[in-house]
């Protein structure tokens, strides 16, 4: 054989080998980035697992040693709303939808229920070390933290979460017996700050009665529990009673 017919051989098997090598190469980049990709879903599902409801453990709301009567939870439309509950009797806070016409929650605090899948990230600890969370939506419409259900024992007193004017007293549609008091807030009039749930008798702030943020006694928790499944009692470790706040816009 022609010694360059051999050489030619030797080159086109030289060739070869490095084809395949390349190829090698590139299906164990492929492999790895599989692989990469794999744990990355893997970790997101861990991740949302975690969050689930049924895993939430029940963590104290507020710190009572550093807080005050009129501890403000989060801001809408330029207000503050203060929490309606005081501090100490606190069994849990949580954000949900409950309607397109709400003014959206900026909660203060750290957002117990972060995670790389709900987009909303807890926007650090505060002196009163408030913790919350952002409840699922359930099928309800408007913003995430349209409103803000705020545990505690049935029977507990529930203060104005906004200093301004009664506006009115309704029933509540949801359970018989409590009522939705609406607020008129000083600081903005173009919305309303209304707290449903709420067992209220003469001897509270009735219409036309202004109100002190965490200091005017609106009335006590209704038990909710008794006729409905709260979804705050996921996040708590009792029933789940609360009243809810919420900012709904009349302009």
């Amino acid at each position: 054989m022609p010694p360059s017919h051999r050489t030619g051989q030797r080159a086109s098997a030289l060739e070869e080998r490095r084809k395949a090598n390349k190829a090698s190469v590139y299906r164990r980049r492929r492999i790895m980035a599989v692989g990469l990709f794999s744990s990355f879903v893997l970790a997101l599902v861990f991740a949302v697992l975690l969050q689930a409801p049924d895993a939430a453990e029940p963590t104290v709301p507020i710190d009572p040693g550093n807080a005050a009567p009129d501890t403000v939870l989060a801001k809408a439309a330029g207000i503050d709303i203060s929490t309606p509950i005081r501090p100490e009797s606190l069994t849990g806070l949580g954000y949900h939808p409950e309607g397109e016409s709400l003014a959206e929650m900026e909660p203060r605090g750290e957002n117990l229920s972060a995670n790389p899948l709900v987009g909303l990230l807890s926007n650090g600890s505060t002196a009163e070390d408030i913790h919350y969370h952002v409840m699922y939506a359930a099928g309800r419409t408007g913003p995430r933290t349209g409103a803000l259900d705020v545990g505690a024992q049935a029977g507990t007193s529930v203060y104005a979460p906004a200093t301004g004017m009664v506006t009115a007293i309704r029933p509540d549609p949801m359970v018989q017996g409590a009522n939705v008091v609406e607020i008129k807030p000083d600081a903005n009039a173009n919305v309303r700050v209304t707290v449903s749930l709420v067992q209220s008798d003469e001897a509270n702030a009735g219409v036309t009665s202004r109100v002190t943020a965490g200091m005017t006694e609106l009335g006590t928790v209704a038990d909710s529990a008794k006729v409905l499944d709260p979804q705050l009692s996921s996040y708590t470790s009792d029933a789940g009673n609360h009243v809810t706040v919420s900012v709904p816009r009349v302009d």
